[in-house]
């Protein structure tokens, strides 16, 4: 019955206390009787309805108990307060993610060709130096793929070697070559010795490109793979006689004689000679290339890019007007209007190609970390203790009879339901020695009662996630069950059931968050009553 009377004291102090906006915390010492006075007083049971179900005991005591306290009353207000403050958070770019813009630049450096043949046992053709400049912008949309566009500048080089003997018998009229001295039916004769040229056309391309790149964990560097097209055009295209040698003669096949060193036939050098330079004609090309090589990394962002390249061009580069070799006017003289190996009638179709190794670098652009002063709220709380000495009477008057009835199962729930809600710190189960002091009253109250079912249900404050609520509420309903259990309430008799956030405290009008950290005990009769 003292801790009834405890309780109800309590419950007196704390409800105006509860009704404030701030949480407050009690801290009780162990009160201190100063005098008790206990009476009984015995009465015969009546006949009551509840007694003619459960017909069990024909008496009744009634006790008087009166309590004399002096009690340290310690009060901890806690009012919830903030500031506003700002703060810069720091989003991390992630530098491993390959997709994204890059910048590619390439020098190159192999063997080219203006890819045709000359004609003819003596005649040949040979491939010379070749240099590429390329930059271009890529654009990774797939960690593996992406796509590139940009520019390059190369040149493509053949040296032409024409040697043999030429023979013509009519001028370009399709008449018999007449001499200077007006005789018919002669032979112009033109041996060509030494001959060598060199012809170089530098174009201006705009590749366009499907990149790939792969990388295993444990590589250090990774594969990249380039193939695509590039529509050109020439930007030079010039040919020049390095050095050739052309002995004229002349056959008569009346006389069956051949004559030269005279005026019109003689040996010309042709390395200074107006013909012996010149321009190539060359139409608008479209090129397919490939490179393939390795990225080895040399900072986030730049990788150092080793491999190899070829390019060839797809359609026919030579647009000249095409002359056999040795055309002569009337004055006898040898090529008066060349043009060129690449534009006699000797040479094939013309497919300019060049392979050759290839460096470069490849810049990845990352975003800088994104930097941005946010707007927040720093709560505290601010915290004041008063500390007050109450001099207290309590009185209780209750009631022991010899056998229990479900009606007094019932009345000693209405007894528990008074100080049933047990609080507990936020984010905690852990009792309290102020909450203990309560079960220890309602322990008194349960052994009364031994054939009554205890329901213990627990609650959490809206803060948090909802499953970590469930866990945190049933872990406090727990915590009320061990100590029960361990006061000496059977453990058959108890049930726990978590809530979490999902039923608010009824007496918490104000709605402060504290009271909502709660577990409660009922006393129930049958499992129907459980909710």
């Amino acid at each position: 019955m003292r801790h009834k009377l405890i309780l109800l004291a309590f419950l007196c102090v704390q409800l105006p206390l509860f009704a404030q906006n701030d949480t407050v915390r009690i801290l009780r010492s162990a009160p201190a009787p100063e005098r008790t006075e206990v009476s009984e007083k015995k009465y015969a049971m009546e006949d009551t309805p509840e007694l003619k179900k459960t017909p069990d005991s024909l008496t009744r005591v009634e006790i008087t108990t009166i309590q004399y306290f002096t009690d340290t009353l310690t009060r901890i207000a806690f009012t919830p307060d903030s500031v506003a403050k700002q703060r810069e958070e720091i989003t991390k770019t992630d530098s491993t993610d390959r997709r994204g813009h890059y910048i590619e630049a390439h020098v190159g450096l192999g063997y080219g060709s203006l890819g045709y043949n000359l004609a003819g046992a003596d005649n040949r053709v040979n491939g010379s130096f070749s240099a590429l400049l390329q930059l271009q912008y890529a654009y990774f949309f797939h960690p593996n793929w992406g796509v590139g566009a940009g520019l390059w500048f190369t040149n493509y080089t053949s040296m032409a070697h024409i040697g043999g003997e030429y023979r013509w018998t009519q001028d370009k009229n399709g008449n018999p070559l007449v001499d200077s001295d007006v005789e018919q039916n002669y032979h112009h004769i033109a041996n060509v010795q030494q001959w060598r040229e060199r012809e170089t056309i530098h174009n201006l391309a705009i590749p366009i490109s499907l990149q790939f790149q792969y990388k295993k964990e444990e590589w250090k560097a990774r594969i990249f793979a380039e193939l695509g097209i590039a529509p050109s055009f020439s930007v030079s295209k010039k040919y020049r006689v390095m050095e050739g040698v052309v002995a004229h003669s002349g056959y008569y096949p009346a006389w069956e004689l051949t004559l030269d060193r005279m005026h019109e036939f003689a040996t010309i050098d042709y390395k200074n000679a107006p013909q012996s330079k010149g321009t190539l004609s060359v139409r608008p090309q479209v090129a397919i290339f490939a490179d393939l090589g390795a990225l080895l990394p040399l900072t986030p962002q730049i990788e150092l890019f080793l491999g190899g390249y070829f390019n060839v061009v797809a359609n026919d580069a030579n647009s000249s007007d095409r002359r056999d070799i040795g055309w002569k006017d009337d004055t006898f003289t040898f090529m008066d209007e060349y043009a060129g190996a690449y534009a006699t009638t000797n040479a094939s179709a013309s497919h300019p190609f060049e392979v050759g190794v290839k460096v470069g670098v490849h810049w990845h652009y990352i975003k800088p970390d994104k930097h941005e002063m946010v707007d927040y709220f720093e709560h505290f709380t601010r915290q004041d203790t008063m500390v007050d000495i109450l001099h207290r009477r309590d009185t209780i008057i209750s009631e022991r009879i010899d056998t229990l009835t479900r009606a007094h199962i019932a009345k000693a729930a209405e007894e528990v339901e008074k100080f049933n809600k047990i609080y507990f710190d936020f984010d905690s189960h852990q009792l309290s020695e102020e909450s203990q002091n309560y079960l220890s009253s309602i322990v008194g109250v349960l052994n009364k009662v031994p054939d009554a079912k205890i329901a213990i249900d627990g609650h959490a404050s809206e803060e948090g996630q909802r499953r970590h609520n469930e866990k945190l509420a049933y872990n406090r309903a727990k915590a009320v069950a061990k100590y029960l259990v361990e006061q000496g309430i059977d453990k058959k008799r108890v049930i726990v059931i978590g809530h979490g956030s999902l039923v608010p405290n009824e007496e918490n009008v104000n709605h402060e968050l504290p009271l909502d950290r709660r577990a409660e005990v009922k006393v129930v009769q049958k499992q129907s009553e459980i909710k």
